[in-house]
């Protein structure tokens, strides 16, 4: 319940794809790890691009919202080939 109405007060506030961009781009981006870890990466993963789509918003005079979703899937991409790769080593 308090989920439902935690993301329903987000999605109001900072706008849909914002946060379905937030909660579902983590997931399989860390989908490789297991437990711990992969929980840890996705929260790392959620903090970077929050992050980094606010600086390059802030440099670059851009939407903010959107600059986030964009760094969060790149982002997701790089930790997917890192995945991968490892895997294949």
């Amino acid at each position: 319940m308090l989920f439902t109405l935690s993301v329903t007060v987000s999605v109001q506030l900072a706008g849909v794809i914002l946060i379905f961009a937030s909660l579902i781009i983590p997931a399989p981006a860390t989908r490789h790890l297991a437990g711990r870890k992969g929980l840890l990466a996705a929260y790392a993963m959620a903090v970077a691009g929050f992050g980094l789509g606010l600086v390059l918003s802030a440099l670059f005079d851009l939407p903010t919202g959107s600059v986030i979703v964009w760094s969060l899937a790149v982002l997701a991409v790089m930790m997917g080939a890192l995945g991968h790769v490892k895997h294949s080593l």
